[in-house]
């Protein structure tokens, strides 16, 4: 989870507990101002129906007169007024109540907040003579009242948050682009640092195979030879030191063991550096190449295409080139199983590419050994050294293309 994200969550939750616990203090204050409203004015609506129960038996029989009072009084807030009266043998007959209220007439809170909000107030009966009046707290419009202006605020809160979050992201966007760049620079750091490692390792293991082969190769073919002059030679001495006269056969036959033995020493410095490398020529270094090739390997035909002039682009260039294709060809030997290979370089205005198609079986890397993605590794950091790139990848239409680009004006000083 990225930093940006983990803070947006944070300054989220943050911003949403803030709310919730606005809502509820709201809630709570909107609650008690309602509870002291309504019980205020049942309070007041009691004592006034009580002074008023209690002079009516001076203006005639209490149920006419409360009911004249009641109809004319209308509709008090915040109650519900009910008269019940005694007629003959009937009881609790009901003669009065109140009107709806006109205020947001057929209007209700939800029941639920209905339920949350009203107070818990009980009926005030009066009691008069063949009557009696029950006085009910309403608080259906107060709680209307509450509904409307807490949906209101939670509105206006909710279009607060949007905007406040909205705002917070920009800022953190703003002030976090740096801080994920750094990031993002140091992952890349960091993985081309154990790529270069990876380079390294593979280079160090590559020089101490190298040195393991030679050191074979040397001792077949100087120890052997070598040891064949020294037995010739010391034959020659004894043969001499019994007073024979030696044979024009033994140093023959060291002239014979001493032409074999500087052509495989040649052979050795040629693997190690190329002749033509000594004087930076791409073209003869790879035709030369081109010809051992076909001498070692004639069942695999190799063709080379030349494109513009590659005979003056210096010892970095030409060698960087020169060890890329060899590279690649050592990959068909070993891996590709193909039966052609084409080498291409062409010449630009400011770069130069170089690249090896093979119809084998398209990728190195499906073979069990990992030797051709070293190879490939070492190949594409000789070309970064020189601000190239290396491209290998399987063909469309079958085999393997290596594929390396670099700048004429890449030579290393």
């Amino acid at each position: 989870m990225s930093l940006r994200l983990r803070l947006n969550l944070l300054l989220g939750a943050l911003n949403l507990g803030f709310l919730v616990a606005l809502a509820v203090l709201l809630l709570n204050n909107q609650k008690s101002s309602i509870a002291e409203e309504i019980e205020a004015a049942h309070r007041v609506t009691v004592q006034m129906l009580q002074s008023a129960a209690q002079s009516s038996p001076l203006l005639g029989p209490a149920p006419v007169v409360m009911g004249n009072l009641l109809e004319n009084l209308g509709r008090v807030r915040a109650n519900e007024i009910r008269l019940y009266t005694r007629y003959g043998n009937q009881d609790n007959i009901l003669r009065y109540t109140s009107p709806p209220s006109p205020y947001k007439i057929n209007r209700f809170a939800p029941e639920w907040f209905s339920q949350l909000m009203s107070p818990a107030l009980k009926a005030t009966i009066i009691n008069l003579p063949g009557a009696r009046i029950e006085v009910l707290p309403d608080a259906s419009r107060a709680v209307l009242d509450a509904w409307d202006h807490l949906t209101a605020v939670a509105l206006l809160g909710l279009l607060f948050f949007v905007l406040l979050h909205a705002s917070l992201l920009i800022f953190l966007r703003h002030l976090l682009q740096p801080t994920e760049n750094d990031q993002r620079k140091l992952v890349a750091t960091t993985q081309a640092l154990a790529e270069n490692r990876e380079v390294t390792r593979m280079i160090q293991d590559g020089v101490e195979a190298e040195r393991k082969r030679l050191s074979r190769e040397l001792h077949d073919e100087l120890g052997q030879s070598v040891t064949a002059i020294r037995l010739i030679a010391t034959s020659i001495s004894r043969s001499i030191a019994a007073g024979s006269t030696p044979t024009p056969d033994g140093a023959d036959k060291i002239s014979e063991i001493a032409a074999g033995l500087y052509d495989g020493v040649h052979r050795i410095v040629r693997e190690l550096r190329p002749a033509v490398l000594e004087q930076p020529d791409l073209a003869d270094a790879l035709a030369e190449l081109t010809r051992e090739w076909r001498t070692r390997h004639p069942e695999i035909t190799l063709e080379l295409s030349l494109q513009g002039d590659c005979g003056d682009l210096g010892e970095a260039l030409t060698l960087t080139l020169f060890r890329a294709v060899q590279e690649a060809l050592t990959n068909v030997l070993k891996h590709a199983a193909a039966s052609r290979v084409l080498i291409c370089v062409s010449r630009g205005d400011s770069h130069i590419n170089a690249t090896i198609d093979d119809d084998g079986r398209g990728n190195p890397a499906d073979t069990p050994a990992a030797s051709s993605h070293h190879g490939l590794a070492g190949m594409r950091e000789r070309a970064a050294a020189l601000d190239g790139t290396l491209e290998a990848a399987p063909r469309p239409e079958g085999g393997f293309r290596v594929s390396i680009t670099l700048p004429l004006n890449g030579e290393l000083p």
